[in-house]
């Protein structure tokens, strides 16, 4: 911005030198008008003003007229290109969106079957049987390093882009133990009881909060928030109609492994997540 203000303010004041040239010649000429019949010293400078006025007005108006360098060089337009676009989004690394819950799980071990007729006498003894509220983080996003530049397609005489995005997949999903308890523990008289079983609840609880946020929308709301965000960016290149598609994985792929360390960690330091559901239940 600082050289185009230079630029304005010395071509403001060489119209304005021309312009004052310009009134010099006009009181000149005037003067001269009335002072014909008398060729004095005051006559003579008048027509040397108006001379050297006219031949001053005459350079500079040729030499305005003929571009420079420097000004050819303002004329040129600067398109963004697929390549510079496609590094700008894939900047962005990883769009997400995270959504929390409590999954209550009720896990059972050496339980006789319903139709025992000493299924009472047989859980007391050897029985064991888990309740707990697992809290679950579910976070799903859009990995722009997977964008290609034959996703982008840039028409720049409308200054016009459309983006179609990688899908949204589940990025991570982790267990929150500040959510997390036991409600009820039994063992039989004669069981210990078995840490496995607490392993086993949370992955259920982790599976079924998964399965329950992808039926709630949850890869949706990933591809809006990541389309948003690169709308945003392709705003800020100058494109002034943008078109951007999110995309769903094929059924069945909704997982996508992060082995960059930085990006899981700013996944896990994610604030509080934007939607909180508490009626999921497990088995």
């Amino acid at each position: 911005m600082r050289p185009r203000i230079v630029e304005g303010l010395r071509t403001a004041a060489r119209d304005a030198g021309l312009y004052a040239l310009l009134l010099v010649a006009a009181a000149a000429l005037f003067f001269l008008a009335f002072n014909l019949s008398n060729a004095n010293v005051l006559v003579i400078l008048a027509a040397g003003a108006v001379f050297g006025s006219l031949v001053t007005l005459f350079i500079a108006a040729r030499t305005r007229s003929t571009p420079t360098a420097h000004g050819t060089s303002q004329a040129v337009t600067t398109h963004v290109t697929p390549t510079v676009l496609v590094h700008e989004i894939r900047a962005a690394a990883l769009v997400s969106y995270a959504q929390i819950g409590s999954v209550n799980v009720r896990k059972e071990r050496n339980r006789a079957a319903q139709d025992n007729p000493i299924k009472p006498l047989h859980d007391a003894l050897r029985g064991e049987e888990l309740l707990m509220d697992v809290g679950v983080r579910v976070i799903a996003g859009v990995n722009l390093k997977h964008l290609r530049e034959s996703d982008v397609h840039i028409d720049p005489v409308r200054r016009a882009v459309e983006i179609t995005l990688p899908p949204a997949k589940v990025l991570m999903v982790y267990v929150d133990e500040s959510l997390t308890r036991v409600v009820a523990h039994k063992t039989g008289w004669f069981s210990a009881r078995d840490i496995r079983l607490m392993d086993a609840a949370r992955r259920d609880a982790m599976e079924t909060m998964v399965h329950t946020a992808i039926e709630g929308g949850l890869l949706d709301k990933a591809g809006q928030q990541a389309a948003a965000t690169v709308t945003a960016i392709a705003r800020g290149l100058g494109f002034e109609q943008v078109t951007v598609r999110p995309t769903l994985p094929p059924i069945g792929q909704h997982y996508e492994e992060l082995l960059d360390a930085a990006a899981i960690a700013k996944l896990e330091a994610l604030p509080s997540p934007v939607l909180a559901r508490d009626d999921q239940a497990g088995d």
